[in-house]
């Protein structure tokens, strides 16, 4: 992705931007997973590149986020995605110097703790 300043144009691999977006969401407790989309997992079956479950868009340097998630059983769904967005906001600012305008977030899943299903069913 290229941003342009008044001394010409920096280019930061998106790569670069999806791994501080991955470390940063991976972080924070009640995220199980980043979640590839249908229309991703096809792109990337006829050989394109995908970004797996984060989308990430430049504006006039500023930047949209997109990620899809999938939550840990037993927590606030509204709370894990707020905590997210704030941790990505920091980390994306704070290694980039980039202005971020929205950080959207959408929950695709919740993963069930099977060992506790299975506990359950024996008692």
């Amino acid at each position: 992705m290229a941003f342009t300043n008044n001394n010409g144009v920096v280019q930061i691999a998106d790569d670069v931007l999806v791994a501080i977006v991955q470390t940063a969401t991976m972080e924070i407790d009640g995220v199980h997973s980043i979640i590839s989309t249908l229309a991703s997992e096809i792109m990337e079956k006829l050989g394109k590149k995908t970004n797996k479950g984060i989308n990430i868009f430049n504006n006039n340097n500023k930047l949209t986020i997109n990620i899809n998630l999938s939550i840990k059983q037993n927590y606030k769904i509204l709370e894990v995605g707020q905590n997210v967005q704030n941790k990505v906001k920091s980390a994306m600012e704070s290694m980039t110097g980039l202005e971020i305008d929205k950080i959207n977030i959408n929950v695709v899943s919740i993963e069930i703790d099977k060992n506790k299903n299975t506990e359950n069913k024996e008692n």
